[in-house]
């Protein structure tokens, strides 16, 4: 693998902030000097990775990931790490005289002929729409307000019943039963055919914008079903894709908020009344794979699904799925049963805007749906709605909705607000947000005066040349290994600082790990010289009594007298040392 030489390494990395890379991929919120997001590398629910300005590291204090700027490209993209270099670079602005290695069995190369059929095929789609065969298409997209910066921007095509597409990609050499198992084309009686004819064609891209599917749309009064969309295949995977996920990405971030409805016709619909920072299900139920896009896009997320009982079931399940990560969306419920594509066309922009402000809270919307479930002429319902009420209030933390809602409840019902009290086991009261650390594991002092004398090699050339001159070795052979390395560093920089450090350890993420552990630990930073000698001390008297332990074992084990008499003599030699 070709090397980035680390000076110049050292030159991308001067150029970046952490914290502006880390958001180009994550949503941040700031917290005193530090900044924090949802750690991507566990099954995160409260924000738990720390950012550094000051040091230009990140760190998770749940699941212990850390690194610097390059680490978190090179494991959030999966990438190396000359890769990873390199993609910083460009953010800097930096022309890398070195190309990035090629991934011979990267994912991306094995699907790639498939990638190449859709984006084929999406061109030809694209280029029929604007030739004389697209007039009738384009005429019934305007008449639904979708105009041609629209049909550019969402990359709208039109298939026709030429069979073309089918006959284009095997003259390109693509081969007949990949073009059918990647859903372009069937095959019936011998004969392979085009999937889509005679539609308005959406492409579908996933999260890195590749194309790997279609939904195609009648539009000249044909009898067929409404949409025809592509089957899932090796490269399509509804349940993994959110539709607009690409565009939607900065949009989303810098409005510190996401929207998700159902159809692609709803995010296009909105978009064409400036509306950008949305991405669709297409009709799918949330999977654990969506929240894991969603939650890179926004903590604050707003479920608008179609109006009708369908979607208010979709909403709940959604609801569901995104409370189980740590987000509380809110809710947005369109009258007269529409889905926002048909809701903007007929009740118009302002009307939407005014619901996207008052989006329900999904206590709000809990109780909207019970409260719509129930007769209040019927006690026994009057009394499951309070109790089913008073069991989503438990979960609540904020003591003034608390409140507010017993005595709506207490208005709706006609029963006592003691009474509505006394079925809550739990009344809130503010609870200030906490992440903790992970418990450390109780260790001997000897590896405590190994960690430590580590702490302050990161810290100062006083204790780097103690350690270069008084100690043997340190037990812990990572903790050996990043003493070597930070003699070489020094050696070669005459200098040592960790931020620099971690990237003259590249990819070594165990290693970067243990220092930056170790760096976290709650030290003095002022060196003194006479506890650093202590350490030392400790260190060696650590060493000695695993030499003594280890000559005992072997005099145990040894049943030839000669030998056993020579091991004596050594454990007595040891014994001297140990008394001194």
């Amino acid at each position: 693998m070709e090397k980035i030489p680390y000076d110049q390494i050292i030159n991308i990395q001067r150029k970046v902030n952490i914290v502006d890379v880390i958001s180009g991929y994550l949503p941040i919120e700031q917290r005193g000097k530090n900044y924090f997001a949802i750690c991507p590398f566990h099954d995160d629910h409260n924000p738990s990775m720390s950012i550094s300005p000051e040091k230009q590291i990140y760190t998770c204090f749940v699941c212990g990931a850390s690194g610097n700027v390059f680490n978190f490209v090179m494991n959030y993209e999966k990438i190396s790490f000359v890769e990873a270099v390199a993609k910083v670079a460009s953010i800097a602005g930096i022309n890398l005289s070195i190309k990035a290695p090629h991934k011979s069995r990267n994912k991306d190369d094995t699907y790639s002929k498939f990638y190449g059929m859709y984006e084929l095929a999406n061109k030809y789609y694209q280029n029929n729409i604007k030739t004389l065969y697209g007039k009738t298409a384009i005429s019934y997209l305007k008449k639904r307000n979708i105009d041609e910066s629209v049909i550019k921007e969402f990359e709208i095509g039109l298939s026709l019943n030429d069979n073309n597409v089918t006959k284009l990609l095997k003259n390109k050499g693509f081969n007949e039963d990949d073009l059918i198992d990647i859903g372009i084309c069937g095959k019936k009686d011998d004969f392979v055919y085009d999937v889509f004819r005679n539609r308005i064609m959406f492409p579908i891209h996933d999260s890195d914008n590749k194309v790997v599917g279609f939904s195609g749309r009648i539009y000249n009064g044909e009898s067929e079903s409404k949409y025809v969309n592509s089957k899932e295949s090796v490269i399509f995977k509804k349940g993994k894709i959110l539709y607009n996920y690409s565009r939607a990405l900065n949009e989303a971030r810098e409005k510190k908020q996401i929207i998700i409805v159902e159809g692609f016709m709803d995010v296009i619909r909105l978009y064409t009344i400036g509306i950008k920072n949305v991405v669709a299900t297409m009709g799918t139920a949330i999977t654990k794979e969506h929240t894991d896009l969603i939650r890179r896009l926004s903590k604050n997320v707003i479920l608008c699904f179609d109006g009708d009982s369908a979607g208010q079931k979709a909403t709940i399940s959604a609801l569901q799925m995104l409370e189980n990560i740590g987000l509380e969306p809110k809710i947005i419920r369109l009258e007269d049963g529409l889905d926002p594509d048909d809701y903007i066309i007929k009740k118009g922009k302002e009307k939407f805007q005014n619901h996207l402000i008052n989006a329900m809270s999904s206590l709000q919307f809990k109780l909207y749906v019970n409260k719509e479930h129930t007769d209040f002429n019927d006690y026994k319902q009057i009394s499951n709605y309070i109790n089913s009420v008073a069991k989503e209030l438990e979960k609540i933390d904020d003591k003034v909705v608390y409140e507010l809602t017993i005595k709506n409840l207490s208005k709706e019902t006609g029963v006592d607000i003691d009474t509505i009290n006394s079925l809550l086991k739990n009344i809130p009261k503010k609870k200030p947000e906490l992440i903790t650390k992970p418990l450390r594991v109780k260790k001997s002092k000897y590896e405590m005066a190994e960690e430590y004398l580590i702490y302050y090699m990161l810290r100062s050339k006083e204790a780097i040349l103690q350690y270069q001159n008084d100690v043997a070795y340190l037990t812990n052979k990572n903790l050996a290994m990043i003493a070597i390395k930070i003699l070489d560093f020094y050696e070669k920089k005459g200098y040592i600082n960790i931020t620099d450090f971690t990237l003259f350890l590249e990819d070594n993420d165990v290693l970067i790990n243990e220092v930056l552990r170790i760096d976290s630990f709650d030290l003095p930073d002022e060196v003194d010289v006479n506890v650093i000698k202590d350490y030392v001390k400790t260190i060696d008297e650590g060493i000695l009594n695993s030499e003594i332990k280890k000559i005992k074992e072997q005099i145990s084990a040894e049943s030839d007298v000669a030998k056993k008499v020579i091991l004596l003599e050594k454990l007595a030699t040891l014994k001297k040392k140990e008394c001194k």
